[in-house]
């Protein structure tokens, strides 16, 4: 039996097993040799720990209660083997690594200036992001298009929350040799991208600090008129079915009070089969609901499981569709067909 001992990784506090860490500890020792006279080594090898601190932090996260061995071997497989990049600075290559499930749009959290949308598209189409942005403001300005487009894929696409998805987000491996190469050139061409970039990106920035309320202020006001407007809907649909779900549902049409016939010749059947349907048109606008509440509000919707709610509107429908199956011989053609017949009358009026 292994101790669990606590240890300080990246300024994460990390709950570890004893064989683990000793693993880990290596991994590290080689890597600072292997950097230790390296420009910029300090950096790379805080980022490379960043990264694994976040590896073990997912790790955890999916109901582990610490590190053990399995983990910390699979992490130095996804960052890389020290053992097969050797100590010599010079022999060291960098090659662009793809990540193997391919790319995935996401919205950058680090790069943004109202939902990371543009810098999301960017980095997926391999562009610049002033380019995409200034692209966008054209598009606004000019075509009068571009707004709506861009709050739905801020509510739809997922928001950049770990390295794994930044890398994901480009289509690239978190390696060690990839970290290197990243920081390297960044302290490298630092005064070049500055030169370069600082031009367009403030003429950019001016532009979208113009726009940026504005935008905001009509993708809320626009997710406002659509929350109320479904709030309503679901209120008056779910009031509906709940009243046609009594023993003696009436209406009242012009005046008229008229007793709704049950679908069925038994009420328990009937009563399933309205809870059923109206859970199936209810689930969806839920849920859309709460996605607007959280766009309107700046609420977080991380604990928002699309899964589990797709997965009970299923469940919904499977039982919706074999009520109707079950009591399609039930059906009470003959009280429906004298409900029309006094509904027409009663309009006639």
């Amino acid at each position: 039996m292994n101790k669990i001992i606590n240890i300080n990784l990246a300024g994460q506090a990390i709950s570890i097993d004893e064989k683990a860490y000793q693993t880990l500890k290596k991994y590290l020792e080689i890597l600072d040799q292997h950097f230790r006279n390296t420009e910029s080594a300090e950096e790379i090898l805080q980022d490379i720990e960043s990264r694994i601190a976040e590896l073990f932090e997912a790790n955890i996260k999916d109901g582990h209660s610490f590190i053990d061995q399995k983990a910390v071997d699979e992490a130095i497989e996804l960052m890389g083997n020290p053992s097969e990049m050797g100590y010599a600075e010079e022999e060291t290559t960098y090659e662009h690594t793809e990540y193997s499930g391919g790319k995935k749009l996401f919205r950058d959290s680090e790069d943004k200036v109202i939902g990371g949308v543009c810098s999301g598209l960017a980095a997926y189409l391999d562009l610049d992001t002033s380019i995409v942005r200034l692209l966008a403001i054209v598009l606004v300005i000019f075509a009068g298009i571009g707004i709506v487009p861009y709050i739905i894929l801020w509510i739809v696409l997922p928001e950049t929350k770990t390295a794994q998805d930044r890398y994901r987000m480009r289509g690239e491996t978190p390696d060690i040799d990839r970290i290197a190469k990243r920081i390297r050139n960044e302290a490298e061409n630092v005064a070049t991208n500055i030169k370069k970039n600082d031009s367009l990106n403030g003429i950019v920035q001016s532009i979208v600090d113009v726009f940026a309320k504005l935008i905001k202020w009509v993708g809320k006001l626009f997710g406002s008129a659509v929350l109320i407007a479904l709030i309503i809907g679901g209120v008056a649909i779910t009031t509906f079915f709940i009243f046609g779900m009594t023993d003696h549902a009436t209406v009242n049409i012009n005046g008229s009070m008229m007793s709704l016939p049950q679908v069925f010749e038994s009420a328990l059947l009937t009563k399933f089969f309205l809870l059923s349907l109206l859970l199936i048109m209810i689930i969806p606008v839920g849920a859309l609901i709460y996605l607007l509440i959280s766009f309107i509000f700046n609420i977080p919707n991380y604990r928002f499981n699309l899964k589990a709610i797709f997965a009970s509107w299923l469940l919904c429908l499977a039982i919706f569709i074999g009520i109707s199956i079950y009591g399609a011989s039930q059906f009470r053609f003959e009280e429906w067909e004298d409900f029309k017949y006094e509904l027409n009358e009663v309009n006639t009026i």
